[in-house]
């Protein structure tokens, strides 16, 4: 039995890599869209009005919305079709959602693609209402930052953020790259060692050290995932020798570096369904430069 959200159902999702100079001709259909733009750049087009492509903005699709996508440079994009309910359907069809809405989300957006790839490679009856129920929360959130355009921090941190406002968390974190000692944190702060130590443990149930080990690796993950930067390259923008990044790697994802960005880079472009009624044949297809030359988006 899989189990699925009552009020929203993630029909289809997909990390889509668009080459330089092409897109998705102009179209509509009977089920909602999120278009998540992690780089790149170029022109969407919404009922005949063009926006600028912003990395690090979202753009949503009411039912029957006809619109388009073009792209003047690489550009890497999350893509989730779903499905909703009453009132959730009246609440999201109401507002106006006209070019790019920035986000606060990337980070669970990128977890439930990883969730998604986990379904596809060995499925489970839970993961499917999992991802349900994580994407409702990020419509939400953008329903409520609508209507509330000052109110754009949570009342309540999400998981894994409540440490956001622990001091020397951000320390570590604009200083990623950086050698930072024990004894260089410490006096930055005007703190003894050993208190750091404590602070560290009671706060975050680890030592400073070891916490930043694991911004560095999630950091460096991240990269590994999302960009195209060479192993060499990832390992000097976290801080570590490339030698020891791949050890750590080993230690904490059980694969090294490449490994994982090979991972990842098998479900590229890939089709992952979450609802068996939903049809890829309906999907357009990517167009190139030469073939749009004589019909626009």
């Amino acid at each position: 039995m899989k189990w699925r959200d009552s009020q929203l159902q993630v029909l289809w999702l997909a990390r889509v890599d668009y080459s330089r100079n092409s897109g998705i001709r102009k179209h509509s259909h009977d089920f909602y869209q999120l278009l998540q733009i992690i780089d790149g750049q170029g022109t969407i087009e919404i009922e005949g009005q063009s926006y600028p492509v912003l990395s690090n903005h979202c753009y949503l699709f009411n039912k029957g919305i006809a619109h388009g996508f073009h792209f003047t440079e690489d550009t890497i994009t999350f893509d989730v079709k779903f499905a909703m309910a009453e009132p959730m359907e009246a609440c999201l069809a109401s507002r106006e959602w006209s070019g790019g809405v920035p986000v606060r989300h990337l980070d669970r957006l990128k977890e439930l693609f990883r969730l998604s790839s986990d379904n596809l490679k060995q499925s489970h009856p839970l993961l499917p209402f999992r991802i349900d129920i994580g994407f409702k929360a990020i419509i939400l959130d953008l329903i409520y930052d609508n209507d509330s355009p000052h109110a754009v921090q949570p009342l309540t941190p999400p998981v894994g953020e409540a440490e956001e406002s622990f001091p020397m968390v951000q320390y570590l974190k604009q200083n990623l790259s950086a050698k930072v000692s024990l004894e260089q944190m410490a006096e930055h702060f005007n703190f003894n060692p050993h208190y750091l130590i404590e602070r560290f443990k009671r706060n975050l149930g680890t030592t400073p050290m070891k916490y930043l080990q694991s911004l560095r690796l999630e950091k460096a993950r991240e990269y590994l995932e999302f960009t195209s930067y060479s192993v060499s390259e990832i390992a000097e923008l976290v801080g570590l020798t490339p030698p020891y990044f791949s050890r750590l790697c080993l230690e904490r994802f059980g694969m090294p570096p490449i490994k994982i960005r090979e991972q990842m880079r098998t479900v590229v472009g890939k089709d992952i369904i979450l609802e068996e009624d939903f049809s890829i044949e309906a999907q357009p297809t990517i167009t190139t430069n030469a073939e749009d030359e004589s019909e626009p988006l």
